[in-house]
């Protein structure tokens, strides 16, 4: 699916070091925009030391005003699904250790 498509693209995806989370948003949601579709909430956030979920400051959503660097080392969510209103969702979630 579209879905699988971008946790593949993101969990395979290469990038410079300090390159902000919503730089890497649009290659998870690339396969669902090519079929003209979307999904209304962040692709992945931190997940770290505290055991906090949605632990920050970084995260991989379309938000460009969070300027924080995907950082190696780190652990984020990998988290890209498609939902059709009052019928059926999809969603897969993984977490990525940074390289």
């Amino acid at each position: 699916t579209r879905v699988f498509q971008g946790n593949v693209a993101l969990d395979t995806l290469v990038f410079p070091d300090g390159t902000p989370g919503f730089v890497l948003d649009a290659f998870a949601r690339r396969p669902l925009w090519a079929s003209g579709k979307d999904y209304g909430h962040g692709t992945g956030h931190g997940v770290g030391a505290a055991l906090n979920v949605h632990e920050g400051p970084q995260s991989i959503s379309p938000r460009f005003s969070n300027f924080q660097p995907i950082l190696p080392g780190r652990i984020v969510s990998n988290e890209p699904g498609y939902y059709e209103d009052g019928q059926f969702g999809v969603r897969l979630e993984n977490l990525l250790v940074v390289e």
